[in-house]
């Protein structure tokens, strides 16, 4: 039985004795709202070109999963780590765990604020994967919800927001997302 049909009518005494009548469509339950999502983010980090980046964050944190398009050589995907996070927000070993589990690698680099200078190219501050192409731009959407709903605790794809731009700072906007959009970086 379907728990949220897919429109509703509803009449009321309307102005002239007569009845209006209002339908409307429900929004899709949680479950079906993150697999749109999902499908949807694929689509946009698919579009993504070399140089151009997506950031997908809960509101009002720095929980987020980014994206970078890095042309022939395929796209580096990364998630918040505890160096990014307030203490108060700081991930547990359970959620360092379940990152692990979802195939991210482990930071293996100190952010420039703490250590400037030469980094490990193919490391990171953050739980990183550098995808080689051909992309599979269906796994990384589905590894970035799973790590925004099951470690970072999003229940609603309507918690989050974007930002897009390229290396040159130019804003990118993917409206298909259907979650607000940041505007360019400053």
């Amino acid at each position: 039985m379907d728990m949220n049909p897919p429109a509703l009518s509803a009449t009321a005494p309307g102005p002239d004795s007569g009845h209006r009548v209002w339908t409307f469509a429900f929004q899709p339950r949680a479950d079906e709202a993150w697999s749109r999502f999902t499908e949807q983010l694929c689509e946009a980090i698919g579009a993504l070109e070399e140089d151009e980046f997506l950031i997908v964050s809960i509101k009002r944190s720095n929980r987020f999963a980014q994206f970078a398009g890095q042309g022939r050589f395929g796209m580096r995907a990364e998630a918040t780590s505890n160096f990014y996070l307030p203490e108060r927000e700081s991930l547990g070993d359970a959620q360092h765990a379940s990152l692990l589990g979802l195939g991210w690698c482990a930071p293996t680099n100190l952010p420039d604020e703490i250590e400037p200078g030469p980094h490990r190219p193919d490391g990171s501050p953050n739980y990183f994967l550098d995808v080689a192409a051909p992309v599979p731009f269906d796994m990384l959407a589905i590894i970035a919800v799973e790590t925004l709903t099951g470690v970072y605790g999003a229940l609603h794809p309507l918690e989050l927001e974007y930002t897009a731009f390229s290396e040159d700072g130019t804003s990118i906007r993917f409206p298909a997302l259907g979650i607000r959009w940041q505007g360019a970086r400053s």
